[in-house]
């Protein structure tokens, strides 16, 4: 095992005292630990004791379920069910985590059981948007990743436990070993989007280290698992193991460990395959049984009806909502993956008036990002009705979700952000048929 130490001082042990570099090695990490336990002796004999700064105790904020929805509604428009489950699902998490923490000597629940969430539907449907919202709200780390970027523990590339690490990293502290413990007590939140993408697919036969492999050491985690808090091929964490061989102590000691006991996890993919997706997957098992599609399917609005707004888009089904355990673990998921997420949840696809919605009623409005944008430079802008349909439509077309607004609109206003600051122009108004032809109106506008 290699250990990084001045070059020049070990060489100049050897040549004093005639020793070989392994031996000069240890004395020196000797003396460091020495100096450094004497060097603090002296500092308390003779100024006492340090101060410790007093800092407040963080406290978990418990929300119902209800506070924790309508905390959603301002900035998800729609997913109802998706917003109410995850809800739930993180309002019981966090108040059992904190019941624990006031009462240890609970012995009803000493292992309660964890309200894991499994979330399928169509991508940018505001699978992961929620789950950052819901994190901004409950104020503890949440760390949102995609399960592409990650490989069985044992192989190249980052594993599962990287993720706890990665977690780590976010939560408060003045040292790694704080914030370690800061996760241990408080918890966390861990999104794991492209989830279906690890299912195992029915053409492998054996061993399957990119899907099932990868599922099967999440399966850890979601379980509850103690992870080392720095990575075990790292400088730090070999220095330590070294450390502790030199003086007689246990490697892999609980206090560098970090629990997976009080981290909520949720698991979400589009569950999309050119064959046996899992809407597929679905019908075919309703089929079995002779229920009737249009009977079964949830039937895609947008939101609760509005006056004169029947039939002015074309209804959109899904079967998202019926899918079973069995559904589940048919697309390729770990019948102990699904049984450790008692909690699933789905979304649907966005309608042309939910896009709508989204940029004229979410908090975080796309529209009021560029009315500031700007007026940063002395630009009032105005966004009509008609262009914000417009672009509504357009950007369901791309079947892409809440993301193709940002492209769209981009699209549409990137030269007019170039050109109008400094241009004397200080209005602008954003109709359709700006949106339809908007090289011709800034020409108009810049030539006035």
């Amino acid at each position: 095992m290699k250990v990084s130490v001045p070059k020049e001082t070990i060489e100049k042990i050897m040549a004093d005292y005639g020793v070989s570099q392994d031996e000069a090695v240890k004395a020196y990490l000797d003396a460091q630990e020495k100096a450094f336990d004497i060097f603090n002796t002296i500092l308390s004999s003779r100024l006492g004791e340090p101060r410790k700064a007093v800092e407040p105790e963080f406290e978990v904020t418990v929300y119902t379920p209800r506070e924790i929805k309508q905390h959603l509604d301002r900035y998800v428009i729609g997913q109802e069910e998706y917003k109410a489950r995850l809800s739930i699902a993180a309002s019981y998490h966090f108040a059992m985590v904190k019941h624990l923490q006031q009462h240890p000597e609970e012995d009803r629940v000493r292992r309660f059981r964890k309200k894991n969430t499994i979330t399928a539907g169509p991508s940018g449907s505001g699978k992961t948007y929620c789950v950052e919202v819901l994190g901004d709200l409950l104020k503890v780390p949440t760390l949102i990743i995609d399960a592409t970027d990650y490989t069985e523990a044992g192989y190249v590339g980052k594993n599962s436990d990287d993720m706890v690490r990665e977690l780590i990293d976010l939560a408060p502290g003045k040292s790694r070993k704080e914030q370690a413990a800061f996760i241990g007590k408080y918890g966390g939140l861990i999104f794991i989007d492209e989830f279906d993408k690890k299912a195992k697919e029915r053409a492998i036969i054996g061993h399957d280290i990119g899907g099932e492999g990868f599922q099967r050491s999440v399966l850890k985690l979601v379980e509850r698992k103690a992870v080392p808090m720095d990575n075990p091929y790292s400088a730090v964490h070999q220095l330590r193991e070294f450390m502790d061989q030199q003086q007689g102590r246990r490697s892999g000691r609980q206090e560098h460990m970090v629990s997976t006991e009080n981290i909520l996890f949720i698991l979400g993919g589009s569950f999309e395959r050119l064959d046996n997706s899992l809407e597929q997957i679905v019908k075919k098992r309703l089929s079995r049984r002779g229920a009737t599609f249009d009977d079964e399917a949830v039937v895609i609005e947008g939101f609760a009806a509005r006056p004169g707004d029947e039939g002015r888009e074309k209804r959109e089904q899904t079967h998202y909502d019926q899918a079973i355990s069995d559904d589940f673990i048919a697309f390729g998921l770990l019948p102990e993956i699904v049984g450790r997420a008692p909690i699933r949840t789905f979304v649907k696809p966005l309608s042309r008036d939910d896009l709508v919605r989204i940029m004229k009623e979410t908090k975080d409005s796309i529209l009021h990002q560029y009315t500031l944008e700007f007026s940063l430079f002395g630009i009032t802008v105005e966004f009509t009705d008609d262009a914000i349909e417009f672009v509504a439509e357009r950007s369901q077309n791309r079947k892409t979700g809440a993301r193709a607004l940002v492209s769209t609109w981009e699209g549409i206003l990137t030269r007019f952000q170039y050109e109008l600051p400094g241009s004397g122009v200080n209005t602008l108004v954003v109709d359709r048929k700006l949106c339809e032809d908007p090289e011709t109106t800034l020409a108009s506008l810049v030539q006035h």
